[in-house]
C-alpha cells in the first residue's frame, strides 16, 4: 500500500496522441487550403488545440497554441510566408484565434490536473479504507503499530518509531507504553510532546521547524494515543503539505483504532464489574434467604437437645440428630455448588481427567441416593460393555449427584426416578426421568442459569412439610451446565409423557485408550 507523494505530471511518452492530432491538423490545413475560407482554417487549429491539450501540460500546451498561430500567420495569412498582415480582419482572426486556443488549453490542462488530483484523492482515501481493514482484523496493538509502521517507512523511506499508549500511560510511566522501533534518544521528549500537544511538529508543521525529525500524533476523536517519529530520511524536509496530510490521516486511521479498542475494552470491563457486581448481590440474597432455614433448624434441633437432653426419649434425641444431619447435608450441597460453580465459571479450568467407567460414576450418586432417600423407587437401565469416558469422575459425580436430588425435589415422593443410559458411537447419553410437574418450555433454557428457579415460590422460609426439600438457591443446575462444558458435552430439558421432566446429558466417546495384558 502506497500513499501518492505528488500530483503526476505528464511525460514525454504521453506526449504522442498530442504530437499526432496536431500533425492531422496540420495535414488537413495544406489539403483544405484554397478550399475553405481562412476563419474555417483557424476554426480548425482551435479544434486541435483542445484536443492535443488533454495531454500536455498548461504551459507547453499554450507555447503549442501560440506556435500554431504564428505558424498559420507565416502560411496561410496574406502576404504568405512572412508575419505581416494587410487586412484588419485577418488581424482581428489571429488574434481572437490566439486568444481563443490560449484559453481553451489553460483550461482543458486545468481541468485535466484537476481530474488527476480527485483520482489521486480517491485512490488515496481507498488505501486508508483498506489500512483501517487490516488494523481491524488484528487485535494487537503491536501488531498494528507494525502495520503503519511499514507503511510510513514505504512512503518515506525514513526511519520510523511508534508510541503506543496504554490505558493509564503517562510520560512518568514509560514502562506501561509499547515501542515499535527503536526511538532516537532525542526524540523520546518529542514523542511526548506530540501526544500532549496532539498536533505534528517538525519541518514544515509550523511548529518547532528547527528539528530534524517530523513528529505525527496517533490522535483519537478526545486524545492522542500515541506519536510517530519520521527521521534519517533524504526527502524528509521536502514533504509536500498534501502528502504529511497523507500520513497524518494514516496516522489517525490507527489512532481512531486503539481508541475503539480501547472503548470495547472498557465497556466490557464495565460489563463485567456490573455482572459480578449483579452476582454478588444475588449470592449475598440468596445465602441470606435460602441459607436461614437450614440454620434455623440446625439451632432450633441443637438448642432442645441441649436443654431437654435428660427429658428426651431415645427416638425423640434420633429425630432431633437427624434433622441436624439433613439440614447439615442441605448446607453442605448448596455451599459445594455455590463454589463449584465460582470455580468453573472464573478463567479458563485445567481439571484433572482421567478414564472412567460410567457404570461405576452412576452406582456412587445411586448409593449416596438411596442411603439420603430410603424410601423412594429408583430404576436404572444401563446397557453392558459401555466405553470409558475422559472426564473428571468427581465432578460428574456431582452433575448426576445434582440431577438425583433436583429429581426428587419435584417430583412425588410416591413416583419412580429412572436412570437410561442409551449408547452410540459417538456418544452416551444419560436420561433422568422423573414424573413431576415438569418443565415450560419458556424455562428449559432459564433453569440452567444461576439464581434461577421455577418453583421459586416453594422457597419460602415458612414453607410447609410438602415443599420443604424443595428450598435451595437456583445454582444445582447452573453447575450441572458448567461441568458439562468442561467436559465437551451438552445438557438439555425435555418433557416427559405423560408428565415431569427428562434430564438429558449426552457425553462424548473419544477413541479408547489401549490396554494391554501382561503375561
Amino acid at each position: 500500500m502506497s500513499i501518492p507523494r505528488r500530483v503526476s505530471t505528464p511525460k514525454f511518452e504521453a506526449r504522442w496522441p498530442a504530437t499526432a492530432i496536431w500533425l492531422c491538423a496540420w495535414a488537413l490545413l495544406w489539403r483544405l487550403d484554397g478550399v475553405l475560407n481562412l476563419g474555417n482554417l483557424a476554426l480548425l487549429l482551435v479544434l486541435a488545440s483542445a484536443i492535443a491539450s488533454v495531454w500536455l501540460s498548461a504551459l507547453v500546451s499554450v507555447g503549442c497554441s501560440a506556435l500554431s498561430v504564428l505558424m498559420f500567420n507565416w502560411f496561410f495569412v496574406e502576404p504568405r510566408m512572412t508575419f505581416s498582415v494587410h487586412l484588419h480582419q485577418d488581424m482581428l482572426l489571429l488574434v481572437t484565434m490566439m486568444a481563443v486556443s490560449s484559453v481553451v488549453s489553460y483550461l482543458m490542462a486545468r481541468l485535466r490536473m484537476a481530474a488527476a488530483l480527485e483520482s489521486q484523492h480517491a485512490q488515496a482515501s481507498e488505501q486508508l479504507r483498506v489500512l483501517g481493514e487490516m488494523l481491524r482484523e488484528t487485535r494487537d496493538a503491536h501488531t498494528q503499530g507494525e502495520v503503519l509502521q511499514a507503511l510510513l517507512i514505504q512512503n518515506t523511506g525514513c526511519e520510523v518509531s511508534v508510541l503506543l499508549l496504554q490505558d493509564t500511560a503517562s510520560e512518568q510511566a514509560t514502562a506501561d507504553s509499547q515501542w515499535v522501533g527503536e526511538p532516537q534518544p532525542q526524540d523520546v521528549q518529542g514523542l511526548w510532546a506530540c501526544v500532549q500537544q496532539m498536533g505534528a511538529m517538525g519541518p514544515g508543521t509550523g511548529r518547532h521547524e528547527n528539528q530534524s525529525t517530523v513528529f505525527l500524533p496517533l490522535r483519537g476523536h478526545v486524545r492522542a494515543l500515541g506519536a510517530v517519529a519520521l527521521h534519517g530520511g533524504a526527502g524528509l524536509k521536502s514533504l509536500t503539505a498534501v502528502q504529511r496530510d497523507l500520513l497524518q490521516q494514516a496516522c489517525d486511521v490507527l489512532g481512531l483504532e486503539l481508541e475503539r479498542a480501547q472503548t470495547l475494552r472498557l465497556a466490557q470491563q464495565a460489563k463485567d464489574d456490573a455482572q459480578s457486581q449483579s452476582l454478588r448481590n444475588t449470592l449475598l440474597t440468596s445465602i441470606s434467604h435460602d441459607y436461614r432455614t437450614p440454620l434455623a433448624n440446625l439451632m432450633g434441633a441443637a438448642s432442645v437437645i441441649q436443654a431437654q437432653a435428660p427429658r428426651l426419649s431415645t427416638d425423640k434425641v434420633a429425630g432431633l440428630a437427624q434433622t441436624i444431619l439433613d439440614e447439615a447435608q442441605h448446607l453442605n450441597r448448596m455451599t459445594t455448588n455455590t463454589l463449584q460453580l465460582a470455580r468453573l465459571d472464573s478463567a479458563p479450568l485445567q481439571i484433572q481427567k482421567d478414564w472412567e467407567s460410567l457404570q461405576e460414576i452412576l452406582g456412587s450418586v445411586l448409593a449416596k441416593a438411596r442411603q439420603r432417600h430410603p424410601q423412594r423407587q429408583i430404576l436404572v437401565t444401563v446397557p453392558d460393555a459401555l466405553p470409558l469416558i475422559h472426564c473428571d469422575a468427581i465432578l460428574l459425580v456431582q452433575l448426576f449427584d445434582n440431577l438425583m436430588e433436583n429429581a426428587i425435589k419435584y417430583s412425588p415422593s410416591h413416583t419412580p426416578i429412572e436412570i437410561r443410559v442409551l449408547a452410540t458411537a459417538l456418544a452416551l447419553e444419560v436420561r433422568m426421568i422423573d414424573q413431576g410437574t415438569g418443565i415450560v418450555d419458556a424455562w428449559k433454557d432459564k433453569v440452567f442459569q444461576a439464581f434461577e428457579r421455577v418453583h421459586a415460590d416453594t422457597a419460602q422460609a415458612d414453607a410447609t412439610d410438602d415443599t420443604q426439600l424443595r428450598r435451595g438457591m437456583g445454582v444445582g443446575l447452573a453447575v450441572c451446565k458448567a461441568i458439562a462444558k468442561v467436559h465437551g458435552a451438552t445438557i438439555w430439558v425435555e418433557d416427559h409423557q405423560p408428565q415431569g421432566a427428562v434430564m438429558c446429558l449426552s457425553l462424548p466417546v473419544v477413541q479408547q485408550p489401549d490396554v494391554r495384558v501382561e503375561a
